[in-house]
Parts: structure tokens; sequence; C-alpha cells
């Protein structure tokens, strides 16, 4: 009897590494959380530069997820850890892949659509020409730009450029859910940006996909086909929980609430289109807005 392949996750713990975690279980992977900011064995804190390279030998795959919150007011401080975690963390754990006895098939490290910018009036997708100008674009260049020693050591690397994750069990959705249960939500700033999105199982599997499908590497949008506006969010939201969903949030309170970090992401205006996850024949179980909040909610 063969031992099962052995998958290496980092930020095992947060939202999507715990459901990672769990559909590669059922599937019969060995799943080896590989923690973040531990000086020990078994992870790695790319501030001290150590990282457990005997842990890494052999693996079948290595999945990065691990950095540190976007969630937060930015200031000089979390700026620095935001970039840090992402673009250090990723370059310490790439550059000892690449110098490996044994090397992992494939590399899978996650990143942001803000990679094409922060607001764009065409549907793009991974041929777009990408953007450096904003906070979260410049961490995305970096936070991709770390890969590169893997990928240049031969390993199939896949750059998942990731947007809003629907769960109720955490991310953005949680936090909106109780105000629009209590019928206080609305669409945030004019309501016409366009937001993308993915359900978390959809995120989950696509994952996977892109794991265990050899001919994908470089770029992969991981976004439903089909974005919506923030009004039309908001309204598809208010209908599910049979809410009103009209009380609009004005784009000066979110900046003055959130700062930078809310006009980067909630005000951003930004449609992406998975086209290697069509064209490479990824089927999403939930396309469309409503059934992805109705199964999120569910959850």
């Amino acid at each position: 009897m063969t031992a099962p392949r052995r998958i290496i996750l980092t930020g095992a713990t947060g939202l999507i590494g715990k459901a990672l975690s769990q559909r590669l279980s059922t599937l019969g992977y060995e799943v080896i959380p590989f923690r973040s900011r531990h000086n020990g064995p078994g992870g790695f804190d790319h501030l001290s530069g150590h990282i457990d390279r005997g842990a890494l030998e052999g693996a079948y795959a290595v999945i990065h997820l691990a950095g540190e919150s976007i969630a937060q007011r930015w200031t000089v401080a979390a700026k620095e850890r935001i970039l840090s975690s992402r673009r250090d963390g990723t370059r310490l754990l790439s550059e000892a892949l690449a110098g490996l006895k044994q090397k992992p098939a494939v590399f899978i490290s996650m990143s942001g659509v803000n990679r094409y910018g922060l607001n764009r009036t065409e549907a793009i997708d991974e041929s777009s020409a990408v953007s450096a100008e904003g906070f979260l674009p410049a961490v995305t260049e970096a936070w991709e730009n770390a890969t590169r020693p893997a990928s240049d050591g031969g390993i199939r690397t896949v750059l998942l450029r990731t947007s809003l994750v629907l769960s109720a069990m955490g991310g953005g959705l949680k936090k909106m859910l109780p105000a629009f249960r209590l019928g206080l939500g609305g669409p945030i700033g004019g309501g016409n940006q366009q937001m993308s999105w993915i359900g978390l199982p959809d995120l989950v599997e696509l994952i996977i996909w892109s794991m265990e499908t050899s001919a994908i590497r470089g770029p992969v949008n991981a976004v439903a086909p089909q974005s919506a506006t923030q009004a039309e969010f908001a309204r598809t939201l208010g209908t599910i929980l049979r809410r009103p969903s009209c009380l609009p949030m004005p784009g000066w309170v979110i900046s003055l609430i959130f700062g930078q970090m809310g006009r980067e992401t909630v005000l951003s205006d930004l449609a992406a289109h998975p086209s290697v996850a069509l064209k490479g024949g990824f089927r999403f179980v939930t396309p469309d807005l409503t059934s992805a909040l109705r199964q999120a909610i569910r959850e």
C-alpha cells in the first residue's frame, strides 16, 4: 500500500486553510501544517530567516496561504508587517524549496486580484496588464516576485489571485451579516463599483484543481465567472436574508473609519474573470452570486 501524498500547508489555521485541509484529507492526502512566525521544527519565520527545510523534503505539493491580515488599519507599522510577511516569507519559502534534494511537484502561492490595480473600467483576466500603483498592488507585485526562486528552480508555480471569499464563518461576509440581518445593510460607496468574489468551497476546489492539473502554472484568477456591483451584492444578500438592504454607506465614511485600507478594498472597482480556470475545464459549483451566498449562509 502506497503512502498518501504529503501536502505542506502554510496558513492552515485560517479560514481557507481549515477548509482546504479538511477537503484534502477526505481525498486521501496527508496534510502537514507548516507554521509561520515559528522558529522551531515544522515552521518558518521570515523575521529571523529560520525555516525547517527537512520538513519540506519529499512533499508532493506546497500550498502557501500565510500572511499578515489585510483587515486592519494601515499604520506605517501595519503596512510593513503586511508587506514583509508576504514578500519575505514567500521568498524564504521559495528559496528553500528550490534548494531541496526532493523538490515538490508544485508550489501554489496565494496572491490577490489587486495585482491588476485598484480601479479598472474594463473586464480583466490573466492576460491583462498588471499594476503596482497603490499599496495592495505593490504588495501583490512583491508577493508574486518572491516566488521566482521556486519557478526558476524548476518547480511548477501557481499564483492564485484571490478576491473576496464568501463564507459566513469568516472574512468580509461574516462581518457584514449582523448589519444585514438587522435590515441595516446596503451598498457601499456609490454602489456602482464592480467587485470580484468567490465562494469558499469553489476556492478550495480551485486550489486542489490547480495542484492536480499539471498544465496549470503562473497566474490563476481565483474569482467566480460573474462579478457584481456593490449595489447588486447588497440587494442579493438582502433578498436571501429577507431584509431590506437599501441603507447606503457613503465612501467618505469608509475613508474616515478605515482610511487607505477601506479605499483600496471595499471602494476599489475591479472585475476579474477566471479565464485560465474556465479554459482549463474547471467547473464552478456556485458560479452566480445568489447560489454562492445561499451556500455560504447555509454553512
